[in-house]
């Protein structure tokens, strides 16, 4: 399964049968034709029964809390308040949990709900969402075997200028400063056990 960053919250999960995009933004992605995108997983809004029916040649959508089956990708959404939902997409054995624009701290009930995840792609700039004191907080509570951090300061993407940059966070995690590099995408093979600590992976903006 791959991940690519495409800016803000919104990321690639590319399976071996199923494309999921997670919180596009409204309009067409660059360089995502309609005929590769399979399923669209939203943070925020509910779900429509409309687009959530499968159409011939055309995406599926999933908002809101529940649990879903679409396309060989369960995904379950947990309700976090003001509409947002965290979601948790489960593709090729993998398990990775999307909290969007997420503003406060997961309780110890809603992690229970989630269970173990592999892959936690957190905001880490600020502003509208968590910075970068907070997302590391909840990757402690988590405990991911990967951290993706988004939502964060980037002349590729548009829209971030206010947020902290990605070194902050790195910093916060512990990082030291060129211990880490960008990278285009993030390939993993199956679910992730055997370490204690997170390891974080830093996507450049593909937008």
């Amino acid at each position: 399964m791959e991940i690519t960053y495409l800016g803000m919250s919104c990321v690639r999960l590319r399976g071996r049968d199923t494309q999921v995009i997670v919180d596009p933004p409204d309009g067409q992605l660059p360089g995502l034709g309609k005929a590769g995108l399979d399923l669209v997983v939203r943070t925020e809004g509910r779900t429509d029964t409309d687009k959530l029916r499968a159409h011939d040649g055309g995406s599926q959508e999933i908002a809101g809390p529940g649990e879903f089956e679409v396309r060989g990708v369960t995904v379950r959404g947990v309700d976090a308040g003001d509409g947002r939902t965290v979601m948790r997409v489960e593709i090729d054995d993998v398990r990775v949990l999307s909290v969007g624009r997420l503003d406060r701290q997961l309780t110890e009930e809603e992690i229970d709900a989630l269970g173990h995840i592999d892959v936690l792609v957190t905001p880490v700039g600020g502003g509208d969402a968590l910075g970068a004191v907070a997302a590391a907080k909840l990757v402690n509570a988590v405990s991911p075997a990967i951290v993706v951090p988004v939502r964060y300061r980037s002349p590729s993407s548009a829209g971030s200028g206010d947020y902290e940059p990605v070194e902050t966070f790195a910093k916060e995690m512990g990082l030291a400063e060129d211990s880490y590099q960008a990278q285009p995408k993030l390939n993993l093979n199956g679910a992730m056990t055997g370490s204690d600590d997170s390891r974080v992976v830093i996507l450049e903006p593909r937008v």
